[in-house]
Formats: C-alpha cells, sequence, structure tokens
C-alpha cells in the first residue's frame, strides 16, 4: 500500500481546519444577527405602550339659565375651571350643576351638557377635548344675537387660539385669542363679526389644551327667539353628511330649514343634495346643483315636502365644504331653533342622556347598529337597528328616557344624529364620542436594560 506524503496529508489538515474556521465565523455572524434583531426590537426595547381616554371638558353657563353636565358616576372626578387647585374631586352627582367650566376625568363613556334659559329654550353639546382644528357652522354677529364661543383652556400653561372668521362678504383677519391656564374666555360674535348675520368660525390651536364650545342665542328685546350650542362640524370634505334633521314643519309654526354652506378654498364648486328619509331619497328643488362662491357664506332657505319626522341631507361637491342645517319655528308659543351639524362616521359610542328621550337618526348603506340601553326605571334594553333596500335612513326612537346608551356597528360609512324634541325644547348632537382612545410609550424600569 502506496502511503501518501506527509506534506499531502498537512495539506488536508489544514484545509479541515481552514473550513473549521469559515463555518465557526459564519455561525458566529449568524448569532450576532439574531441577537441584533432581538436588541432593538421595538417590543423589546424598554418601552411599554399604555392606553388610556384624556380628560374631557364640559362648557360653562352661556345661557343664563341654567347649565347642568350629566356624568358617569357619582364617583366620577372631576374639577372646575379655574379652581385653587389642580386636583380633581368626586362629583358626588350625575347632574353638576356649574356656571363655570368643567373638567371630567377621562373615560370611554361620553358626558354631555344640557343648559336652558329663563324660557325653557333646550342647548346640548357633548364634553369633549377638542382636537387643534375645528369647524363652526352657525352662529350669528346681528343685532338680535347673543352667541358667543368660549374658549377654555383646561392645561397649565398659557394657550394660544387663531380664529378665522368667514362671512358672506370676506374672511376676516386672523384674530389671535390668548387664554390663561386654567381658565375660560368667552368672545361674543357680534364683537368678531359685527352685523353679519351668517358666520362660519374656523379655529386653530397653536399652543395648550383647548376645547372651545359655540352657543348661539338670539333675543329680541326681551323677546326670547331661541338658542342652541353650535356642535363642531366633521373637517372640509367632497362629501358632508347631517345625519339627523327634525321636520318641524310637522310640530311647529313658521317653521323654516336653512342650509349654511361654505367651501373654504380657493376654487367655486357645484353642490348636489340628497334628502333621505324613510319617505324615500330626493333633491329639494332649492338644493338642487348649488354654486358657490370659494370663501363666502352662503344661507339657502329649503322646504322639505315630506311626512317623516325627521331626516338626512348628504352634500356631494367638486370642491372641499362645511355645512350645517337651521331648524327654526314656534313651539307651544316659544320661539327655538338647533343646529344640526355634519357628523364623522360612527365608532362605538357610549352616551350619557341624563333621562332625556333622544330620537336617533343613522345614515348610510347597509345599515345595522346595535343600541343597547338603560331606560329611567333602570331597566336594560337592547335592539338591532337595521336599514332596508328602499332607503339608507333608519331610526331609534324609545318610548321614554333614557339614561344611557351603546351604539356599535361593524359596518363603515355609518353616520348618525340625536334629535331632542319637547314640547317648548329642540336641539342636536352628533353621535360621537367624547375622546377618543390615545396611547402613549412609557419606559420599563428593567435593569437588563442597562447591559444592552
Amino acid at each position: 500500500m502506496i502511503k501518501a506524503p506527509r506534506w499531502v496529508t498537512s495539506l488536508k489538515a489544514s484545509n479541515l481546519k481552514s473550513l473549521d474556521h469559515r463555518v465557526i465565523v459564519a455561525l458566529l455572524v449568524f448569532l450576532l444577527i439574531i441577537s441584533a434583531i432581538a436588541l432593538f426590537n421595538p417590543n423589546n426595547s424598554g418601552v411599554s405602550t399604555i392606553k388610556s381616554y384624556p380628560a374631557t371638558v364640559c362648557p360653562g353657563n352661556l345661557s343664563g339659565g341654567t347649565s347642568t353636565s350629566v356624568l358617569p358616576s357619582s364617583n366620577t372626578l372631576v374639577r372646575q375651571i379655574p379652581a385653587s387647585k389642580n386636583s380633581l374631586s368626586k362629583a358626588k352627582t350625575t347632574f353638576y350643576l356649574s356656571s363655570k367650566p368643567l373638567l371630567v376625568d377621562g373615560s370611554s363613556e361620553t358626558s354631555i351638557n344640557v343648559s336652558r334659559n329663563q324660557t325653557g329654550a333646550l342647548a346640548t353639546v357633548i364634553c369633549a377635548i377638542n382636537e387643534s382644528d375645528q369647524w363652526f357652522v352657525g352662529g350669528s354677529g346681528s343685532v338680535v344675537s347673543k352667541s358667543s364661543i368660549q374658549i377654555v383652556n383646561s392645561g397649565l400653561s398659557t394657550a394660544v387660539v387663531d380664529l378665522f372668521v368667514y362671512t358672506p362678504n370676506t374672511v376676516s383677519p386672523v384674530n389671535s385669542i390668548r387664554v390663561s391656564k386654567n381658565s375660560s374666555k368667552q368672545i361674543y360674535l357680534d364683537s368678531l363679526a359685527p352685523g353679519e348675520s351668517s358666520v362660519v368660525i374656523h379655529a386653530i390651536t397653536r399652543s395648550g389644551r383647548v376645547t372651545m364650545f359655540l352657543h348661539d342665542q338670539r333675543q329680541r328685546g326681551l323677546q326670547s327667539l331661541g338658542s342652541d350650542f353650535v356642535s363642531q362640524s366633521a373637517n372640509p370634505a367632497k362629501r358632508v353628511v347631517i345625519p339627523a334633521i327634525n321636520n318641524v314643519a310637522l310640530s311647529g309654526r313658521s317653521t323654516t330649514q336653512m342650509l349654511r354652506i361654505l367651501a373654504p378654498g380657493k376654487v367655486n364648486t357645484n353642490v348636489r343634495a340628497e334628502l333621505v328619509a324613510s319617505d324615500g331619497t330626493f333633491a329639494p328643488i332649492e338644493l338642487d346643483d348649488i354654486n358657490i362662491k370659494s370663501g363666502i357664506v352662503q344661507d339657502i332657505v329649503f322646504k322639505p315636502v315630506l311626512g317623516a319626522k325627521n331626516f338626512s341631507l348628504v352634500l356631494t361637491a367638486d370642491q372641499p365644504i362645511v355645512a350645517a342645517v337651521k331648524s327654526s319655528g314656534t313651539f307651544d308659543g316659544n320661539n327655538e331653533f338647533t343646529w344640526a351639524t355634519s357628523s364623522e362616521q360612527l365608532q362605538e359610542t357610549f352616551m350619557h342622556f341624563g333621562g332625556l328621550r333622544p330620537e336617533v337618526v343613522f345614515q348610510g348603506k347597509n345599515l345595522e347598529v346595535n343600541v343597547e340601553w338603560t331606560s329611567k326605571n333602570r331597566k336594560v334594553y337592547e335592539r338591532a337597528i337595521v336599514g332596508n333596500s328602499d332607503n339608507d335612513v333608519a331610526t331609534w326612537s324609545p318610548k321614554s328616557g333614557v339614561v344611557s346608551a351603546r351604539f356599535t356597528t361593524k359596518n363603515k360609512e355609518i353616520y348618525g344624529g340625536v334629535i331632542f324634541k319637547e314640547k317648548r325644547g329642540l336641539s342636536y348632537l352628533p353621535l360621537e364620542s367624547g375622546a377618543q382612545l390615545e396611547s402613549s410609550a412609557i419606559p420599563v424600569l428593567d435593569a437588563r436594560i442597562i447591559s444592552r
């Protein structure tokens, strides 16, 4: 047997050692990559995410009558604004009467404010924490107007808000308003737009934790002409849905339906309107193919001829618009009106009504909304509100007052609005939550992080 030379055996051993080294190096590189991925994974980076609801704000008394905030529980933590202390304390009631704005501890449940003036006119609004960019379509600066906007700064630093006021003639230069920490400021619309009967306000919060409320009140001498809050409208869009408008012609005298509309951009727009009711869907003659000049507020009176108690209005435009409908009339000898504003798509909402009897109108295709509510007798009920193929509207109208209700839907592009119709009072709320769930990151106190 012929043996291989010693140098050949040495070469093979050398190759094997070189191969072993390459394998070891490759394994080490692989392990380093895996370790790096594990170390730099955001889910394992020493940061934890917590979710919570921010505190909301209810308005102060702007009607000259009574102002009641309807709270989820008597144990809800609250603080008036301003207050000598920044700490919150138990409300000890679910009907909190206060002349000052009220800070309400964060919750998934939405509180509302109910105001009544001396003649019994009804005004309601959601207690909320607002976005930095807001639109209010409604109000007036005319001689019969006592309309005002309340800016509440619930934060601990000075707030700055820029107001742009649109009228039928022009848009005003910016009005920069400074509000001290833990305080509020009330500004009357006749000082922002003196003599103007039609107003749209665009508010931009530059700094601070700000919530704003627009209260529209009309009075001629000692005679009240009605009042209501003007809820925040949905942001400008090419498709605007005003989900719930009361057909005041069925219950009042000298009634009027008036659409207020604005195209805030620099281009004129054509608007097509569609009135949706249980009677059917059609376009009112006065709202058929409207031409709107950019930057100019326009009011259009229309007369819907239908037998339904409530209806929806869907506007489609070439350019983004904002809009609202003012419904007014005389009810049991009392002058009253309400502003129905556009709303965002319906998400799960839990709202406290404080015993008022709501009429909730839903608009959209493939309508299916589940409602679970507690009545004034403390019994719990549940009902599925389902639309039909003939129209895109459905109504939930309980027979008696409601303490609270939860609304849920799995479908998209469903909108909801709430109408409160009393013998002498009339008011509207968009069916929206006062606050959305927020996420924030906090560091995790883990000694292992130091070694990284």
